[in-house]
């Protein structure tokens, strides 16, 4: 039986050397195929270069078929030059041959496994239908449209048929046999011992057929007969070489007239379904193969099983036997005999019950019942056995039942394990295992209670145990975790962006005591959220002292580091807007006065005061003016860069920084901000209010100057804006000093020197 080489999937690489050899091919099937057809007069035969590019194209990726495609086109057009037919003649063929071989071959690929495409009755059925059927129906229909305008209808259905029975034969006869091929098949089979006997069989089955169609009445009935019986007795591959040969001998006798494979009718049969019994006989044949291939690999595969069982029973370092539903003993390895001190020829003759010790039987009976009424699929049973010699053993017994196809028992199957000297030493062992037991459970139970993950590793940093914490913190369970290297299960860094620890051995947890909290130290768990943990790192030593491992403690401290974050945003923070609070905003306007005096960057500070703002809080209450505060905090935050500061000092006041901002720019910006302001429109439960802004603004240029000055210059040109008509902005001028000493209590003029509107 032939036998296929275990690749994943068959598939390969077209290079040029598969490109010119199948164009080579082509072009030979081609030349003979057309040959023939010239010869004949009629399309009737076989046309071989579509059946053989359709397995080439089956075992090549499809990156690969654009090139094997161009190599098949090529040979057949060099085909129909060498023989003087025009090119507009054969090209639509041409094309329609291709067509139908990368349809057939795309189809085969989603129906049939890549492996051993035909495997199989089913998978044979899969590919006639698609290969024989279908793609030569669907070719022939093609090869109709484009010679549709030039025939008859006599004459097309003639070219129908013509077409399908010749693609059908070929497909049948040849590309079974490239399916399966596989490479150094044919290197083997020259150098082995079954080339004789098929080159033999080959010869007596060509001779049959010839006889045959020459001689005998229903031809085709008996080359049956030589097909079946090398389908029955060959491998499937050498059984597709002889389907192969016969039907070229059958089609190449009948095209050189030797023989006429004309039925012996009184009608004459159209020269399109002369080879119609040949497709008939070929399809039997072919099942026959694949059936008596399944078959055939059914078998080895039994005989295979049996084989593993046999030796892997005669061969177990484990006593083993075969017990028959009586008890009687049928099979007997080497190692039962030796443990038992029995021959197995006398070990055959007698039954388990026979040579089990009178105590122990009771129980054995029990699980064996139980084993037989289906209550239980095995069991295991510590067991005495009495040795020829009256000395009694202990062994490990487990034991299994055979069923047959109707769930009727067949045999045991018991293995039965020496442990005589284990359980001389049991009350030892017992009584220290007991003690093991007790300390090691205590640790647990301790490790297990405890609210940190705990996280033991060996001397090479590999994890040894992980408790229930540890598990659900990293994502690993402690058996997926044991023997990994610790580095890979435990991912901390500091902070959530930050670079891991490469090593945690030499990680000085004080280094970390005074971080912020976004420095402090994060675990990455698998699958699961990040947590911030402290880490505490422990050296596990011997008594030499010599390291054979650490121990990790992590607790989980993301409540306690949310809580911090979130006292640290509420100190810095306006509660109700979301913007920075006053506190928060003077620490930006001294950052803005630090990089003032080191790089010389100027900058914009301005206040904002809402206008009208306390007649919605009075009209529609302090719900309202919430609300409003909110939506006008959110609307200016949007008109501003990610770079500038926006802050709430309290009530309707506002403070901005825009950093690294021209005067002309900040008060374009400012006024901006102010139209928007103006122009919103608010709505509380079904009313539209209006509010208006005022702006004050100063250039921020003068290190020497402190923060607080700026903030006092700010406000005064606010003020002067709000006093000034509203809905404006003013820059600050060292003039309005006075200006607003000598208006104090009235409405000032306006000063065009002091004010600039925005």
């Amino acid at each position: 039986m032939e036998k296929s080489k275990p690749l994943s999937r068959r598939i390969y690489r077209a290079n040029w050397t598969s490109c010119l050899l199948l164009g080579i091919s082509i072009c030979l099937l081609a030349l003979t195929c057309l040959s023939i057809i010239q010869k004949s007069s009629s399309l009737a035969g076989m046309w071989l270069p579509t059946a053989l590019l359709i397995p080439v194209l089956f075992h090549n990726r499809y990156r690969a078929w654009i090139p094997l495609l161009g190599s098949a086109a090529l040979g057949i057009a060099a085909s129909h030059t060498i023989l003087g037919t025009p090119f507009f003649h054969y090209l639509p063929y041409l094309i329609n041959n291709l067509i139908e071989g990368a349809l057939c071959a795309a189809l085969l690929r989603r129906m049939l496994p890549a492996q051993d495409p035909l495997s199989g009755l089913g998978s044979w059925m899969k590919f006639l239908f698609v290969a024989v059927i279908f793609c030569p129906l669907v070719g022939a229909l093609i090869m109709l449209l484009f010679i549709l305008p030039a025939h008859t209808p006599a004459e097309l259905q003639s070219r129908f048929v013509t077409w399908f029975m010749s693609e059908a034969v070929a497909i049948l006869a040849l590309t079974p046999l490239g399916l399966i091929y596989q490479r150094g098949y044919l290197s083997k089979l020259l150098t082995s011992r079954r080339l004789f006997g098929l080159l033999l069989t080959l010869i007596l089955t060509l001779a049959a057929g010839y006889l045959a169609l020459k001689w005998l009445p229903y031809t085709f009935a008996f080359i049956t007969i030589p097909l079946l019986w090398c389908a029955i007795r060959l491998p499937r591959i050498e059984a597709f070489i002889i389907f192969l040969a016969v039907t070229l001998m059958i089609a190449l006798l009948h095209t050189s007239g030797i023989i006429s494979v004309q039925p012996r009718l009184s009608i004459q049969v159209p020269q399109g379904l002369i080879f119609l019994p040949l497709l008939l006989i070929l399809m039997p044949a072919n099942a026959m193969a694949m059936a008596m291939h399944a078959l055939r690999a059914e078998k080895s595969h039994i005989t295979q099983s049996e084989n593993r069982f046999r030796n892997a029973m005669e061969y177990s370092a484990i006593g083993m036997t075969l017990v028959s539903p009586e008890g009687k003993l049928l099979q007997v390895n080497k190692a039962l005999c030796q443990l038992l001190g029995y021959e197995a020829e006398y070990l055959t003759t007698l039954t388990f019950q026979e040579i089990t010790y009178h105590d122990d039987l009771g129980k054995d009976l029990m699980l064996l019942q139980q084993l037989l009424n289906d209550e239980i699929q095995s069991y295991t049973l510590e067991k005495r056995y009495m040795r020829r010699s009256g000395e009694i053993i202990w062994t490990l017994l487990a034991v299994s039942l055979v069923r047959d196809e109707h769930h009727n028992p067949l045999y045991f199957i018991s293995q039965i394990e020496d442990i005589n000297e284990l359980k001389h030493t049991e009350v030892t062992n017992k009584r220290l295992s007991e003690a093991l037991h007790e300390e090691k459970e205590l640790l647990h139970i301790t490790l297990n209670s405890i609210n940190e993950a705990v996280i033991s590793t060996d001397r090479n940093m590999n994890i040894t145990f992980m408790n229930p914490v540890a598990e659900k913190m990293t994502g690993w369970t402690e058996q997926q975790a044991q023997g990994q290297p610790v580095s890979r299960i435990v991912l901390i860094s500091k902070g959530a962006g930050g670079p891991l620890i490469d090593n945690l051995l030499q990680f000085d947890i004080n280094e970390n005591l005074h971080s912020s909290v976004e420095r402090s130290l994060v675990l990455h768990g698998q699958h699961t959220a990040l947590f911030d943990v402290q880490l505490a790192v422990s050296p596990l030593r011997t008594l030499k002292d010599e390291p054979i491992g650490i121990v990790l403690v992590l607790q989980d401290v993301s409540k306690f580091r949310e809580l911090m974050r979130k006292l640290s945003y509420s100190a810095s923070h306006d509660l109700l807007t979301g913007l920075s609070n006053r506190g928060s905003f003077e620490s930006s306007l001294k950052k803005a006065l630090n990089v003032t005096a080191t790089q010389r960057q100027s900058h914009v500070l301005a206040f904002i005061d809402l206008d009208h703002f306390k007649a919605i809080n009075d009209t529609a209450g302090h719900a309202a003016g919430d609300e409003l505060l909110r939506q006008l905090s959110t609307l200016m935050q949007e008109n501003i860069r990610n770079s500038d500061r926006l802050a709430r000092l309290g009530g309707d006041e506002f403070a901005l920084i825009l950093f690294d901002c021209p005067q002309e720019q900040g008060l374009i910006t400012l006024q901006h901000l102010v139209d928007k302001i103006n122009n919103f429109y608010f709505i509380w439960e079904g009313n539209g209010y209006r509010i208006g802004a005022s702006a004050g603004m100063t250039q921020i240029n003068d290190a020497n100057v402190t923060g607080s000055e700026y903030m006092a210059q700010a406000d005064m040109a606010c003020y002067i804006a709000k006093h000034n008509g509203r809905g404006r902005v003013y820059k600050y001028e060292p003039e309005q000093k006075n200006a607003i000493a000598y208006t104090s209590g009235e409405t000032p003029p306006e000063n065009p020197q002091s004010g600039a509107q925005g």
